[in-house]
């Protein structure tokens, strides 16, 4: 390869021990920040089964992305039991039979693929967002989407601790169990509502907008 762009550091790091720093530039992932903020998503008519849904929990932690083999399956089945009082909703495709993992719960919804243009009407019903990646590579070297998007609904966000792409920005909530995540979901609900942490987000979408990855 004559120039190579890497994702994330991890990434990055191995490509430059491959071919040198110079052939090497590291561009993470980025948002449509006017998509996601757009006051039009407000008027977007949403399923009953989320309405429903969203009104029989305490709160609601939120997942869109892909139903795939790297999600933690087996710590969101404990996670699942052990927060019962909260509401779990997965959006995505299924990879693999990623959807038939998910548990059999009463506080576990999964929406199947939700179109793009009214995502973030349906993502705006969360109380915080989850990206639980299973610890190994992938978690350590990916650069999800998904983290900028959920910064510029202002949700607090809580992933698995691995997800180094993720845990590099201190207003991200971590675990690496499901007591931990049970522990940081608690800790992001006390700030889901504090405008000075929401500002934080806001600024942190700003600036990992596709506009600013661009320049």
């Amino acid at each position: 390869a004559d120039f190579i762009i890497a994702s994330a550091r991890k990434l990055y790091e191995e490509a430059v021990c491959a071919v040198g720093q110079d052939k090497v530039l590291l561009i993470p992932n980025g948002v449509d920040t006017a998509h996601y903020r757009d006051p039009a998503h407000q008027a977007t008519l949403l399923p009953a089964s989320l309405v429903e849904f969203k009104d029989r929990h305490k709160a609601i932690v939120g997942y869109f992305g892909a139903l795939a083999p790297w999600l933690w399956y087996d710590c969101i089945r404990e996670l699942v039991t052990m927060r019962s009082e909260i509401g779990f909703v997965f959006i995505g495709p299924d990879y693999y039979g990623g959807s038939t993992q998910l548990p059999a719960a009463k506080n576990v919804l999964y929406l199947g693929t939700v179109d793009y243009d009214i995502l973030p009407a349906y993502a705006r019903q969360f109380d915080l967002c989850f990206i639980p990646f299973k610890p190994g590579e992938i978690a350590r070297t990916t650069s999800p989407l998904k983290l900028f998007e959920y910064f510029a609904l202002e949700k607090p966000v809580v992933v698995t601790a691995d997800m180094d792409e993720c845990t590099a920005y201190p207003e991200v909530f971590r675990g690496n169990s499901a007591l931990q995540l049970s522990q940081a979901i608690d800790n992001a609900l006390k700030v889901k509502d504090q405008e000075v942490f929401k500002a934080r987000l806001r600024a942190l979408a700003d600036q990992n907008d596709w506009t600013q990855r661009a320049h």
